[in-house]
């Protein structure tokens, strides 16, 4: 297929192709975020792994093109085009998502980076573009929308205040939200007289259940990462936007996360011998590299935050943590799963010196949460939005 260089007023959009490209591709960021003390370098999901050189895997579930806008002979953003062939197929769709975007305090540039994503779209006959998706909901997604002064949480997006008004100027409406939610010390605010009743609930429940909650095994790494993907793509398969996982996707996951995750916080409920819910708590790790070197090099920058992580200094570093994948099979006759993972889970935190949580990402309108937030009303601490548009003809 054949990709013409586009051009929006006097900004020029042309296909990465090379070496360079993909060099220039990765840098966009770093003067994006120049003068932004929360920004912290790298993707969830690494550009070379999902867009320069791909695994069979992964070429299976998508098509990609990336592109990069320049002003003057200089790259000023960047985004990448996704064609998620599971998703269309679950979901009957025609979508092409728009992933990795970033851009200058500009308008035009941003525009024109998404007539790029929707020409690309549109000549493989697809009707509509969403994101931001780089490149699923597995790994990040979503614009954040609210929360954008205060530093990212681990694992999840991090963006200018101005992308939200840049990208519903080029007419994209948002079509779900997510939410992040912060709690200092929840094992002590579950005990308060607010949550009395469901506190006294939970240990009843919790003396006559049959359900067995253990931490996460490293002997076990590989055959547990398994079981959470089976039961994920069972627990999770009326989500919005969901779509299967595969085991390589998993694994690339855990292994992104391996490094920093504290066992005794990533908890799994069994029942006679099979899993029936799990949930993980990640130590914020974004609270050391905040402090790390901003290198261009993506090896140095990981070293120097594992040393700040794990060396001298490091325990007034490990005291935030996110709560994420919180999941339980539908089909578990014990209906007390989520609350015996989530005291568990709260009393681990408290016992492992961390002093706060914050869970993310949140759909407030179903699930094990809205009940949370009936008894402790509070307002987000982040929002993310996807969006979407019809594309023309």
């Amino acid at each position: 297929m054949t990709i013409a260089t586009a051009r929006r007023s006097d900004v020029e959009v042309r296909p990465v192709r090379t070496r360079r490209d993909w060099a220039r591709f990765r840098r966009v960021p770093f003067l994006v975020y120049r003068d932004d003390p929360n920004w912290i370098p790298g993707d969830a999901a690494d550009v070379g792994d999902v867009l320069v050189s791909p695994s069979a895997g992964t070429r299976s579930r998508i098509t990609t093109r990336a592109f990069l806008a320049y002003r003057d002979g200089r790259p000023v953003g960047r985004v990448a085009a996704i064609h998620d062939h599971v998703f269309d197929r679950r979901y009957a769709a025609s979508t092409v998502f728009f992933g990795y975007l970033e851009a200058v305090d500009d308008a035009a540039v941003t525009h024109a980076l998404l007539d790029a994503v929707a020409d690309w779209g549109r000549a493989r006959g697809l009707t509509t573009v969403a994101g931001p998706m780089s490149p699923s909901l597995l790994w990040s997604a979503g614009t954040l929308v609210h929360g954008n002064d205060i530093p990212p949480l681990v694992g999840m997006p991090h963006n200018p205040a101005y992308y939200a008004e840049h990208l519903e100027s080029w007419g994209l409406v948002g079509v779900k939200d997510f939410h992040s939610f912060f709690s200092e010390d929840p094992h002590t605010l579950v005990q308060t007289p607010r949550f009395a009743r469901k506190y006294e609930m939970g240990k009843r429940w919790k003396a006559r259940s049959s359900v067995i909650v253990r931490p996460m095994d490293p002997a076990r790494f590989d055959e547990d990462i398994e079981r959470v993907r089976v039961l994920y793509n069972t627990a999770f398969a009326g989500f919005w936007g969901f779509t299967p996982v595969d085991a390589d996707e998993m694994r690339a996951l855990a292994d992104t996360m391996r490094p920093v995750l504290d066992p005794e916080i990533v908890l799994f409920a069994e029942l006679d011998g099979q899993l029936v819910g799990f949930v993980m708590g990640i130590p914020d790790v974004n609270r050391a590299a905040l402090g790390a070197v901003r290198s261009r090099f993506g090896l140095v920058r990981d070293l120097h935050t594992l040393l700040r992580w794990r060396g001298p200094g490091g325990a007034r570093r490990r005291t935030h943590v996110r709560l994420d994948m919180m999941f339980v099979d539908p089909a578990c006759p014990d209906r007390g799963v989520s609350a015996l993972l989530i005291f568990e889970l709260f009393a681990r935190i408290h016992d492992r010196g961390y002093h706060s949580i914050e869970a993310a990402p949140v759909q407030t309108d179903g699930g094990w949460f809205r009940s949370v937030l009936a008894s402790y009303p509070v307002d987000p601490t982040r929002t993310y939005r996807i969006y979407e548009r019809v594309l023309t003809p």
